[in-house]
């Protein structure tokens, strides 16, 4: 026979109180204690006798024992046992520590309940942790919360950079010689894209989209730069490739240095509303869309641009921009826009595309321009399966109507 069987019961018990960390402990139904382990005591710096016929109110403060107390009689009067409660435990001179209890009904031969037991285990370091946690959590949050506020704030002030309404050009008995109208999306809630239309003149109107490479608040920051310094070219009444030549050598040492990279790509136009004689000029840019009315409806780019579209604005330093000049015909209609558009992909990572924005536009037989940033609009987000755009998208569309001179009555 092995010497294991030799060992009773009580030796067994005895063993276990002794070498096992956790502390153990059996209370009779006054939740005195009537025996505890040794490492329990020792935390204490009790022996396990000296801790008999004492309470929880004798050894800790009453922070802990009475929340213990009121636990350890609804166990003995319910027979439910409590398992794997964290309880802060607080002591003399203001010490705290943490444990994950478990209290068990303590039962006699014939059932019935005569106190408790129960096994505690120290997580002071673990639960510390978890305070500091919840602490950087809650900071977190804050800060957080204080950054939304703080970007739907600058949302809003970029909001303000965008047109809030649309110069008139009239006629001598008030019809509108030219309507525009534009459509901005951001991909977050601040963005890199720019639209802007003004009146140069009784006759001219300038009208500027631009895209801040990048997303986000940095973009957005350069386009307050851009914004600004796009009012005080336009009070200069410069030609547009003169206005993007300036724009260039303004733009260029702010944006470029040793360790970053930043570029604005740009189209400016400037309309003449009686003539419809439209000039302009591109830096590294979407080049727009001319709507034609004819017998059938054409949609192209206009090409005129493609030979002059010069490099990204702060790129290349005194890059001169040249100018190029285009006739409309009346009921013609131009869409700028910023690259997103025709770069957001379906499901199959095909993108959108120039021909299919032809192809939209083709389709809105009137050339009214808000109907046509709305019909692209509406193409890419159902192509994109309504999901959110993947960049910023910002359209700019007008139409000449062309209107005759009016003869004085």
């Amino acid at each position: 026979m092995s010497d294991h069987n030799h060992y009773t019961s009580d030796e067994l018990l005895t063993q276990l109180l002794d070498n096992i960390s956790d502390h153990i402990y059996f209370k009779d139904r006054q939740s005195r204690f009537i025996l505890v382990n040794k490492a329990f005591a020792e935390k204490l710096g009790l022996r396990p006798e000296d801790m008999k016929g004492k309470t929880d109110f004798d050894i800790f403060t009453a922070e802990h024992a009475r929340p213990a107390f009121e636990d350890e009689q609804h166990i003995m009067e319910t027979g439910e046992p409590l398992v794997g409660l964290e309880e802060k435990e607080t002591w003399e001179k203001g010490r705290v520590s943490w444990a994950s209890t478990t209290k068990m009904p303590l039962r006699d031969a014939k059932g019935e309940i005569i106190g408790i037991f129960g096994i505690s285990r120290e997580i002071t370091e673990h639960k510390l942790n978890e305070i500091k946690l919840h602490q950087y959590a809650r900071h977190l949050t804050q800060v957080n919360k204080k950054m939304e506020e703080e970007l739907r704030m600058a949302a809003n002030l970029q909001h303000a950079f965008l047109p809030q309404f649309y110069p008139d050009f009239l006629t001598p008995s008030g019809t509108k010689r030219v309507q525009f109208f534009h459509r901005y999306v951001a991909n977050t809630q601040v963005s890199g894209d720019l639209c802007a239309v003004n009146k140069l003149n009784d006759t001219d109107a300038g009208m500027l989209v631009c895209d801040v490479m990048g997303h986000g608040v940095r973009a957005a920051l350069i386009t307050a730069i851009v914004h600004t310094m796009i009012g005080e070219l336009t009070r200069r009444g410069l030609p547009p490739g003169e206005f993007l030549s300036e724009m260039n050598r303004q733009l260029r040492p702010m944006l470029q240095s040793q360790d970053t990279f930043i570029f604005v790509t740009a189209s400016y136009l400037i309309l003449n509303t009686e003539t419809g004689t439209l000039c302009g000029a591109s830096a590294g840019h979407t080049i727009p869309f001319h709507i034609h009315r004819a017998d059938q409806l054409q949609v192209a780019p206009l090409h005129v641009v493609r030979h002059i579209n010069g490099p990204a604005l702060a790129v290349i330093e005194n890059f001169e921009y040249k100018t190029f000049k285009f006739q409309l015909h009346p009921g013609d209609a131009v869409m700028m826009y910023t690259d997103g558009l025709l770069e957001e992909v379906d499901e199959h990572n095909r993108e959108f595309g120039v021909d299919q924005a032809q192809k939209i536009l083709r389709q809105q037989r009137d050339n009214d321009p808000k109907e046509l940033c709305d019909a692209l609009i509406d193409a890419v987000s159902a192509f994109h399966n309504n999901g959110p755009f993947t960049d910023d998208v910002c359209l700019m569309a007008f139409r000449w109507n062309g209107l005759p001179a009016e003869k004085p009555a």
